[in-house]
């Protein structure tokens, strides 16, 4: 540095060298004209491509409502184990996996509900069994009281003839008898009657005999006569005394009726008896009906005792995916606590919490670019609904309104995004973040109603009650 220092004088002293002529400068005013002018026209450039990118950003602002509080969501559905509680003995599915309708995901120890399946069949063994031994009652006495009605209802026929023949005989012997008495007595009279002739003839005689004023002969005859007449009429007294002793079977008669008319009242009391059996017929067929009652009884015990047995398995109630479990295997599942989480992978939309100042011009049927952050490109969907209320309304904390606390906050009002299909479709995932970009327009109602009902059809079309088998069957099989 001090050798260079020490030369500057004698640079500065040497001998002048010849002038060299200026450059020749440009002409300033010309120059900076050009750059004004072309700053100018920058920054004119500049104003209009703002200007014109800004009414059209703003135009597209005002024609569409656009939001990043959007996610693409699905109908999970919380898989519990359905009426039975226990020990999970196998796992069949793991996270992600994709099942089939209908299809074993898990399953509960068995033991206790197969044997509550069979104390319910052998309850309904017995229940039938006292239906059969009733129903064979029933059909025995349908045979037998009948016939012991006829039987009665002959024997009480046989009886009442009896008891009229016991009449007829009655009245008849009691006219024969009377007869027979009436026909002694008249007899008695006639004998009276030619006893007193026949005595006095005998007396005349008697007294002619004693003068000799008759023949012997004539004599004889009379007193043969008189003695005729005695006998006749102690014939007619015999015959009166024998038609009075047949008064006796006056009695006997009388003593058939009575025992007639005592089998006649046996006979009805019988048949009485007989017929109170069809209320023991119907008596029984209240019975039968009770059994029968029974039975259906032991029957759907026997049906939910299969239902149980057949709920240790959980299976799926739709085609989908596994998302979640939340159980093991080993652990204890309570009924109605989940197991896992699915959903079904058409039932995917993107539901769009939008601002309250943005919902005019957004109806149903408007067309929507979705800008999913986990594909390049968009996918395009159309408002399906718009929610009735701000999803505030369904917060774990409830907003507090209190005058002196309020602070006034925007609300977003949740919309149902439908996703058109594309080859990308099986790649969308539940939780995806999405920015919405929703074109106004008019509303196109009849669209989003069809669109509505065919997500309600695809979600009832894989949801429907279920009927186990009766028949049950070992869930380890």
């Amino acid at each position: 540095m001090t050798s260079d220092t020490s030369h500057a004088p004698s640079i500065l002293n040497s001998s002048p060298s010849p002038p060299v002529a200026p450059p020749v400068p440009a002409p300033p005013r010309k120059v900076s004209r050009l750059v004004r002018w072309a700053t100018w026209c920058a920054a004119g450039s500049i104003v209009v491509g703002a200007a014109y990118f800004g009414l059209h950003w703003w135009t597209y602002r005002l024609s569409h409502s656009i939001t990043d509080d959007a996610f693409v969501e699905a109908h999970i559905v919380n898989v519990a184990s359905e009426m039975v509680s226990g020990r999970i003995v196998r796992f069949l599915v793991e996270e992600n996996d994709r099942v089939e309708q209908g299809q074993v995901l898990a399953e509960i120890e068995p033991v206790h509900y197969r044997d509550q399946v069979e104390q319910a069949r052998g309850k309904l063994d017995l229940a039938e069994a006292e239906l059969k031994r009733q129903e064979a009652g029933l059909a025995k006495l349908r045979k037998e009281v009948p016939l012991q009605v006829d039987v009665a209802k002959l024997t009480l026929a046989g009886a009442r003839t009896e008891e009229s023949r016991a009449k007829d005989n009655l009245k008849l012997t009691t006219d024969e008898v009377d007869k027979t008495i009436d026909e002694a007595k008249a007899a008695i009279d006639v004998a009276k009657a030619n006893l007193t002739l026949a005595k006095q003839e005998y007396d005349r005689f008697t007294e002619l005999a004693a003068q000799d004023a008759t023949t012997k002969r004539k004599a004889q005859e009379v007193t043969r006569a008189h003695d005729a007449a005695k006998a006749e009429l102690r014939l007619a007294d015999a015959r009166l005394a024998k038609a009075e002793a047949a008064r006796t079977r006056i009695e006997v008669a009388n003593r058939d009726l009575e025992a007639a008319r005592t089998l006649v009242a046996k006979a009805s009391k019988a048949l009485d008896l007989a017929e109170t059996s069809y209320d023991q017929i119907r008596e029984v067929q209240l019975m039968v009906e009770v059994k029968k009652e029974t039975v259906k009884d032991a029957q759907i015990a026997l049906d939910s005792a299969h239902h149980q047995f057949h709920f240790t398995q959980v299976r799926a109630p739709f085609p989908g995916v596994v998302v979640k479990r939340f159980r093991n295997l080993g652990d204890f599942a309570s009924a109605g606590v989940p197991i896992l989480s699915m959903y079904h992978p058409d039932l995917i939309y993107v539901t769009a919490n939008l601002e309250e100042t943005r919902l005019q011009g957004v109806a149903p049927g408007n067309s929507v670019e979705l800008h999913v952050d986990a594909f390049s490109e968009p996918f395009r969907g159309r408002v399906v609904w718009i929610d009735e209320s701000t999803g505030a309304q369904f917060a774990l904390m409830p907003r507090n309104v209190v005058s002196g606390e309020f602070t006034k906050v925007v609300q977003r009002v949740p919309v149902r995004i439908a996703i058109e299909k594309d080859d990308r479709w099986p790649l969308l995932r539940a939780g995806l973040s999405v920015q919405v970009i929703i074109a106004h327009g008019p509303a196109d109602p009849q669209w989003a109603e069809q669109a509505a009902q065919e997500i309600r059809d695809l979600e009832t079309r894989y949801n429907q009650p279920r009927r186990p088998d009766r028949a049950g069957g070992d869930p380890g099989d």
